[in-house]
């Protein structure tokens, strides 16, 4: 029941972002909530759900660090992100995956979710919805999200809270 929630969550976030550029402030604690008691369904310790957390949004904050810093640099002037780069329902909902997501995956989502929502949108803007400004980055990233969890519990069972899937893959390439 947990994990239907969950998955309906995501949907919601999805088409919510879709609809209306915007996805209301309550789904991200309502989110975070399910995702971490996922988390202690699976006997993880509230420390170690801490831990990976904290890492997590600790790399996400450096993420926007740079963002902000590079396009400061490249204005001349102090850019405030949020005022037109990026929403905070896009940052709200990667705080949510940070806190569920173990340090390794949370990366390789963080990473190849940006990449295929940029892919995704510029086939949007070319064959569906050319007059649309804003990338729905939330809802994609929701999607890509519900995709990952369904391949982890009821497809692959690679369990993303842990690392070793994504280790034993790369040991295999090296």
């Amino acid at each position: 029941m947990l994990k239907l929630l969950i998955i309906i969550a995501l949907l919601l976030i999805t088409t919510q972002d879709f609809k209306e550029r915007m996805v209301y402030w309550f789904f991200f604690p309502f989110l975070i909530t399910l995702l971490i008691f996922d988390r202690i369904n699976l006997k993880e310790s509230v420390n170690d759900i801490f831990s990976t957390s904290f890492i997590n949004i600790s790399f996400f904050i450096i993420q926007l660090l740079m963002v902000t810093t590079y396009f400061s640099i490249k204005n001349k002037k102090i850019v405030n992100i949020f005022a037109e780069l990026l929403g905070w329902g896009d940052v709200f909902f990667l705080i949510a995956v940070a806190s569920y997501l173990s340090v390794l995956n949370f990366a390789f989502y963080y990473i190849a979710s940006l990449i295929l929502s940029l892919l995704f949108w510029i086939f949007w803007k070319k064959l569906v919805h050319p007059s649309g400004k804003y990338i729905p980055l939330a809802g994609i990233q929701a999607v890509l999200f519900a995709m990952f969890l369904i391949f982890d519990w009821w497809l692959l069972h690679i369990d993303i809270t842990k690392d070793d899937w994504l280790t034993s893959f790369f040991y295999k390439w090296t």
